[in-house]
């Protein structure tokens, strides 16, 4: 459970990540047709996508509901467990050009320092104080995290900012001890307590920053490998969505056959998470050449 808590930690940086490296990738995107687009393939897959998890729920899973209802599921991006993650990402997209204008007009690296210090100071604070029913400082803008992790990437895209690879390891490291640390140490007969918080937190937004500032810049030389990873990236959100299904066919087999609490699961791990991805890339691959046979926008 120890290594899981550090685990837990870790894996939290998972959905900043993905902010963090919009804003790298999208820092010279700008209004025009071309870019608004970019936003039919992504709302096709997940319109697609979601059809096929309804299916996976309504047969599967034993989950009856009304063709009207489920359809409605689609449109409040709940037909998926993990599409609050599009909804998100439609407002982000739809905010880039301006987010860009905003970055660019900026006038000095400094003033871009006080405006990431002022996104931190309004993400990861609240999530510090405000707990437990405790609201000790102003919360109301917390949501504007994704922003915040945008111009994060928004940053290093711009001025490419080197740290000591084995500093950032030992700060990442440190992240991940102090839940495990915390809760073995005085807590117990409890779940562990997220004494760091969230992945947009005191301590997660610059986790997520150091994890990639830790591989951003890795040269990848061996064929296999890089292209084994283009391949994963270029159909990564996709393998995001479908990975709900396989998670839910998976996590409950293996579950009610070779497992009973967590604390088991650390061994099974190594099985099912596999599992899980592959399903999920294989799955995304098949839709993407699906798209291609019916000329569709793919990513």
């Amino acid at each position: 459970m120890f290594i899981q808590g550090m685990g837990r930690t870790l894996f939290q940086t998972n959905v900043p990540l993905f902010l963090i490296l919009t804003g790298y990738l999208n820092l010279n995107k700008k209004i025009s047709r071309k870019y608004y687009r970019g936003m039919i393939a992504v709302v096709l897959s997940y319109i697609f996508i979601s059809v096929i998890t309804i299916l996976f729920r309504e047969y599967y899973v034993g989950e009856h509901l009304s063709p009207i209802q489920w359809m409605l599921k689609i449109t409040d991006f709940s037909a998926i467990s993990y599409a609050w993650y599009i909804e998100m990402w439609i407002g982000l997209f739809l905010l880039t050009p301006f987010l860009n204008i905003l970055w660019k007009n900026i006038a000095t690296r400094r003033h871009k320092h006080i405006l990431l210090l002022t996104l931190y100071i309004l993400c990861a604070l609240p999530d510090l104080f405000n707990r437990y029913g405790v609201h000790l400082v102003p919360g109301y803008w917390s949501v504007i995290y994704p922003c915040a992790f945008f111009f994060i990437g928004a940053y290093i895209k711009e001025y490419q900012p080197v740290a000591a690879k084995p500093r950032l390891l030992l700060f990442i490291i440190c992240c991940c001890l102090i839940n495990p640390v915390f809760n073995t140490l005085f807590i117990s007969n409890h779940s562990m307590i997220q004494l760091i918080g969230t992945g947009n937190g005191v301590l997660g937004m610059p986790l997520a920053a150091a994890v990639f500032l830790l591989v951003y810049k890795a040269e990848i030389r061996t064929g296999w490998i890089k292209k084994a990873l283009q391949s994963i990236s270029r159909v990564s959100l996709d393998m995001y969505l479908a990975s709900y299904m396989f998670d839910v066919a998976a996590y409950s087999y293996f579950k009610t056959r070779f497992y009973d609490d967590q604390g088991q699961f650390g061994i099974w791990f190594f099985v099912v998470v596999p599992i899980v991805f592959i399903c999920s890339y294989i799955f995304a691959i098949l839709k993407k050449q699906t798209f291609v046979l019916l000329h569709l926008p793919t990513k």
